[in-house]
């Protein structure tokens, strides 16, 4: 029952957005911003944002929160720190990780973890 919504992470195999996409798959923590990633993809901005709205239909700063909740999720069900996911995942402090993260899952990484069941081993 977890929020289906929050946790779609559209794709794309547009040629100019395929390998950003997979690019920040890969590193999740990479904190380039849209001029940054439009320059090193030899495009605009504006033609970046309006090729992500188009093929994925939101932003690309929302397309990596998506993708940083997503990198997320199995971590904290393995118990690992918050503050460890939220700096390997490119934000300033557990803090910042905690509001995006609320905002997407309408819960903590906290709540979210005490919600899983408990894998007991035989």
């Amino acid at each position: 029952l977890a929020p289906s919504a929050s946790s779609f992470l559209p794709h794309s195999d547009n040629a100019l957005l395929a390998p950003l996409l997979l690019a920040m798959t890969e590193e999740p923590g990479d904190d380039r911003s849209l001029a940054e990633w439009a320059r090193a993809m030899h495009t605009t901005e504006r033609t970046l944002m309006r090729r992500c709205q188009r093929e994925l239909g939101m932003s690309l700063a929302e397309w990596r929160q998506r993708l940083r909740v997503l990198k997320a999720l199995p971590r904290l069900e393995l118990g690992d720190k918050v503050e460890s996911i939220a700096l390997d995942l490119g934000y300033a402090s557990a803090s910042a990780f905690i509001v995006m993260f609320r905002r997407h899952m309408a819960q903590t990484p906290e709540e979210f973890r005490r919600a899983q069941p408990r894998h007991r081993s035989s």
